[in-house]
């Protein structure tokens, strides 16, 4: 028996999903603040720091997995971190001769969330 905690795949793909989606979140935090503002307090200031530091690291997740499998690593980047549709995304790849049609593109695109699972850990 394992010590460490297993985790089905369909779950693991929905917390990456899910952590990856929050990029537009911390994205809308970090622009709160101008640093150029003196009035900026140190709450504020904080909330930002951890923004960047959010953005930076889900960023750094999908190079790493872009780096592993390019076309995952585009998956990624296009329907989670820039919101494209699944046209926009499938167009991307094409364009980086990647032809992957519509109905294999969710298994890809799982296969892209599963690889980020794991570096998210």
């Amino acid at each position: 028996m394992s010590i460490i905690p297993s985790i089905d795949e369909k779950a693991a793909a929905n917390n990456a999903k899910d952590y990856l989606k929050q990029f537009k979140d911390w994205q809308l935090i970090s622009l709160r603040v101008d640093d150029s503002n003196p009035r900026v307090t140190d709450q504020e200031q904080l909330e930002h720091t951890r923004a960047i530091s959010e953005l930076k690291t889900r960023q750094h997740i999908v190079t790493v997995v872009g780096k592993v499998d390019q076309a995952s690593g585009i998956i990624l980047d296009q329907r989670f971190i820039k919101r494209r549709r699944t046209k926009t995304t499938l167009a991307e790849l094409a364009a980086n001769h990647y032809q992957i049609t519509e109905g294999n593109f969710y298994h890809r695109q799982r296969k892209a969330l599963l690889m980020a699972y794991k570096f998210m850990h």
